[in-house]
C-alpha cells in the first residue's frame, strides 16, 4: 500500500483563495499543504506495514508522521461511533495537549478553491462557511487513497445516526410534544434546497446523493471550528481534535497558535493520567445540543446554578380583549418592528430571551390604563414590571402555557425517569428522554413560579418586603433572581 503522506495536494494559500473570494487581510501567504520534501512526504518507510493498523492507530501515525503533537492521548471507544479523548500521561494547568499542524486541516479557502466552490460563490447560503467546508470533502474523498486526508476520512463516522435528521420516525416519536421537531423538518428542508441550488449550478454534482449531501453537512456542522490563522479568519475541520467530548464548565481551550503554525488545545488545569480529556461546545440549550451534536446533557446546568434549557411558549394577543386595545398592542408591537412574541423561554431570569418574552406577557395581559403608561415610552421588548397587579396575571399565564405544553408530551417527567434509566446510555432514546425531560422542568418551574410568587404579589408591599428578605436571598436560584428584580423595581430595595 502507497503511503499515503506521499499523496501530496496541490498547495493552496489563503492570497490564492483571495483570488475567488474576499481579500485577506494582509498579504502574508500562508501554505495549507505539506511540502514535498518534508519527511512525511518522503518517509515511506514508517508506512510500510500501515495495513494491518486499525483507524485510530492509521490517523494518528499520520498526523505525527506531518508534525502533529499527540504523545499524551490515546482514542477509546465506548459504543458504536462512540469515541472519546483519554491522557495517556498527566496534564498540569498550561500544558499543551496536542498541536495539529496547518497542513493537515481542511479550511473553507480550500472548499472555495475547488472546482464547485469556485461555480458557486455567487449563491446565498445560510451557512457558507460549512458549505465551502463539504465541498472539499465531498471531492476530495473522491480520490479515494490519493487523498493527503484519507486517514481522516478513514475517521469519520460513516454514518450519523445519532444525529435527529437521521432518525426514524419512530425515534422521532421520543420528541413528540416539542418544538425541535419543527426545526428538524426546517434542518432537513434547508439542506435539501442548498443541495438543489447547487445542482442546478453544476448537474454533475448529482453524483453526490441527498442522503451524502447530508452527511457531509452535518459532519462539517457539527466539528468544524472557528479560527484565525495568522490574522484571518476561517474555519477548519481538525483531524483528532474533533474527537473530543463536550464538557462544562471547560477543562482546556483550544485555538490557532500561529508561533506553532497549528492548532493547539490546552489545558486549564490539571488532567490525571487515564482521564478523558474534554472540549467545551459552550453554554448551550440542549435542543441545540441534540441537533447538531446528538447528545442531550442530562443536567445542563452551569456551575453559576443557570439552566440555559429553553420550551418555546407561543405568545399572543388576547383574541377576546376589547377590539380596540387589541388593535393598539398590534401596532405598538408593528412599531416596536415585533411580528411575533414566540419566545424561548429558560428558568434563568437573566437571560435575555426569557426578559423579552416577560416584556411580551406584560403586554399581553396589560389593561388599557397599563398599555396606555408604558407604550409612550417603552419598546415591545423591554417592558419593565408595570404593577403587581399585572405581574400576578403575567405568573398566570404564562403558568398557564407551561400547563398546556406538558399536555403536548406523551409521557410525564416521571415516567421519562424511569424509562431513561432502561435505555443504553449512548441511545438515541436516551439523548431524546434527556432533552424532553429538560424540556418539562422549565415548564415545572413555571407552574411553581406561579403557585409560589403569584399569591405574594397580592399582599401588602410591607409584607411582600418582609418576605422577599426572609424568604428570598438574592442571588440565591431563579426565582428568588425574579422576585428580587420585580420588588427592586416596583417597591424599591428591599435589601437596602
Amino acid at each position: 500500500m502507497e503511503s499515503p503522506t506521499k499523496r501530496v495536494r496541490t498547495s493552496l494559500t489563503l492570497e490564492d483563495a483571495a483570488d475567488v473570494a474576499s481579500p485577506p487581510v494582509s498579504k502574508m501567504t500562508l501554505s495549507l499543504a505539506p511540502s514535498q520534501d518534508t519527511p512525511a512526504a518522503i518517509d515511506d518507510a514508517t508506512f510500510d506495514d500501515s495495513d494491518t493498523w486499525d483507524v485510530p492507530t492509521r490517523l494518528c501515525k499520520w498526523l505525527a508522521a506531518n508534525g502533529a503533537d499527540l504523545e499524551k492521548l490515546r482514542i477509546e471507544t465506548y459504543a458504536p461511533e462512540v469515541r472519546g479523548v483519554h491522557a495517556k500521561r498527566p496534564f498540569s494547568a498550561g500544558d499543551r495537549v496536542m498541536l495539529i499542524p496547518l497542513n493537515c486541516l481542511i479550511t473553507v479557502e480550500m472548499g472555495k478553491a475547488t472546482d464547485i466552490g469556485i461555480k458557486i460563490q455567487h449563491l446565498e447560503f445560510g451557512a457558507p462557511k460549512h458549505i465551502f467546508l463539504m465541498m472539499y470533502l465531498l471531492t476530495d474523498m473522491e480520490l479515494g487513497n490519493d487523498s493527503f486526508f484519507k486517514p481522516y476520512y478513514d475517521s469519520l463516522p460513516p454514518t450519523l445516526h445519532n444525529l435527529p435528521v437521521f432518525w426514524t420516525d419512530d425515534e422521532l416519536r421520543w420528541l413528540q410534544g416539542s418544538h425541535i421537531l419543527h426545526q428538524i423538518r426546517d434542518r432537513k428542508a434547508t439542506i435539501a434546497r442548498d443541495y438543489e441550488a447547487i445542482c442546478v449550478v453544476d448537474p454533475a454534482f448529482r453524483r453526490f446523493s441527498l442522503e451524502r449531501f447530508m452527511w457531509a453537512r452535518m459532519i462539517v456542522c457539527s466539528r468544524n471550528f472557528g479560527i484565525s490563522v495568522h490574522g484571518f479568519k476561517t474555519a477548519a475541520l481538525v483531524p483528532y481534535a474533533d474527537m473530543l467530548n463536550h464538557y462544562r464548565p471547560r477543562e482546556t481551550s483550544w485555538t490557532f497558535d500561529d508561533d506553532a503554525n497549528g492548532f493547539t488545545i490546552t489545558a486549564l488545569h490539571g488532567i490525571a493520567a487515564g482521564n478523558q480529556v474534554y472540549d467545551s461546545y459552550g453554554k448551550k440549550c440542549n435542543h441545540r445540543f441534540l441537533l447538531n451534536y446528538g447528545f442531550a446533557v442530562p443536567d445542563n446546568t452551569e456551575e453559576d446554578g443557570r439552566n440555559p434549557n429553553e420550551v418555546l411558549f407561543p405568545l399572543q394577543l388576547l383574541e377576546n380583549e376589547p377590539s380596540s386595545l387589541f388593535g393598539k398592542k398590534q401596532r405598538y408591537l408593528h412599531d416596536s418592528g415585533v411580528y411575533s412574541m414566540d419566545t424561548r423561554f429558560s428558568t434563568y431570569h437573566g437571560d435575555a430571551n426569557t426578559r423579552e418574552g416577560l416584556s411580551f406577557l406584560r403586554l399581553i395581559v396589560a389593561t388599557e390604563s397599563e398599555f396606555d403608561a408604558f407604550s409612550v415610552q417603552t419598546p415591545a421588548h423591554a417592558i419593565p414590571p408595570i404593577s403587581l397587579e399585572n405581574e400576578v396575571r403575567v405568573l398566570k399565564h404564562i403558568a398557564a402555557l407551561a400547563t398546556v405544553q406538558l399536555f403536548q408530551y406523551a409521557t410525564s417527567l416521571e415516567q421519562d425517569m424511569v424509562a431513561v434509566a432502561q435505555c443504553p446510555v449512548f441511545s438515541n432514546q436516551a439523548q431524546a428522554l434527556h432533552f424532553i425531560m429538560g424540556e418539562k422542568r422549565v415548564c415545572m418551574y413555571y407552574q411553581s413560579m406561579a403557585y409560589d410568587v403569584a399569591p405574594l404579589w397580592t399582599q401588602p408591599h410591607d409584607v411582600i418586603r418582609a418576605r422577599v428578605v426572609a424568604e428570598y436571598e438574592p442571588e440565591d436560584d431563579p426565582k428568588s433572581r425574579y422576585v428580587d428584580d420585580v420588588t427592586a423595581f416596583l417597591l424599591g430595595d428591599p435589601f437596602e
